[in-house]
């Protein structure tokens, strides 16, 4: 690593670790766990609270309320400056917009699939003490699917504070997001491959997965569509779109590729 690199990471690690703290101070994100014991408390579990519950619970917890929720928590952080009028003060600080960006969105991918990590382990280890049933069981790549997907959520949300910098902008991307996302993929026996969603999700009535397909590829898949929003929300000014189109052109053709491969 030459001196320029370390000078560049020293001066990065403490933005990215400030980005970090903030999404997890932010009230949004702690609405996760809230929702989760509420629901689990009036939750009449006829068939007990067993390990193979808590199983269920966990992967609903990060799976699908988290995402839904860290999606609107990232946007609010990474508008927080637009939204208090405290971009011009922002803008005359030494460090520049897109390292800004790129901060806030390692400070809320990083810690995101950390947290996702941590849900996939729980699971894990509950499925090594105890026996799942095989309808309910994840196998390893499918939990390996959990990381992305709430790191995704997350940076979908910072990519929307910078496409749509008005008031109800991350609503609609909800919207078109998981409405839109279901009409549109659900119309096909494979489109639950092309989501932003585990494997493991039903779309309507249709079987997870309906379509043979690679899991291990679709967590690269999901991968590559983090990377694609983290490229579109740092080259979001005009006189950036250069550089996106240098940068997020191969990127998002390698993620369509590893959507194909999926398939195959």
């Amino acid at each position: 690593m030459t001196t320029v690199d370390t000078a560049v990471s020293s001066h990065m690690a403490p933005l990215v670790g400030r980005e970090a703290r903030r999404l997890a101070r932010h009230p949004a994100l702690w609405l996760v766990p809230a929702v989760v014991i509420v629901t689990s408390a009036v939750d009449t579990a006829s068939g007990g609270r067993t390990a193979g519950y808590w199983y269920g619970t966990i992967f609903i917890a990060v799976a699908f309320f988290g995402p839904m929720f860290v999606l609107f928590a990232a946007n609010l952080v990474a508008s927080s400056a637009r939204r208090s009028r405290a971009e011009e003060m922002l803008n005359v600080t030494p460090t520049t917009d897109t390292r800004r960006t790129w901060a806030m969105s390692l400070g809320v991918a990083l810690p995101l699939a950390g947290a996702g990590a941590i849900g996939a382990g729980a699971m894990a280890l509950i499925d090594s003490v105890t026996t799942i049933p095989p309808k309910d069981l994840l196998t390893a790549a499918e939990l390996a699917q959990i990381p992305p997907v709430l790191a995704g959520a997350g940076l979908l949300g910072v990519l929307t504070a910078r496409w749509l910098p008005f008031a109800g902008g991350v609503l609609i991307t909800f919207v078109v997001a998981t409405l839109g996302g279901i009409v549109l993929f659900g119309r096909f026996d494979s489109g639950i491959w092309w989501m932003w969603w585990t494997t493991e999700t039903t779309i309507g009535e249709r079987a997870p997965a309906a379509v043979p397909g690679d899991p291990w590829l679709h967590v690269a898949y999901l991968a590559g569509l983090c990377a694609c929003a983290a490229v579109a929300a740092v080259y979001r000014d005009r006189a950036q779109w250069p550089r996106l189109a240098l940068v997020g052109g191969p990127v998002l053709a390698a993620t369509l590729t590893l959507g194909w491969l999926q398939l195959s």
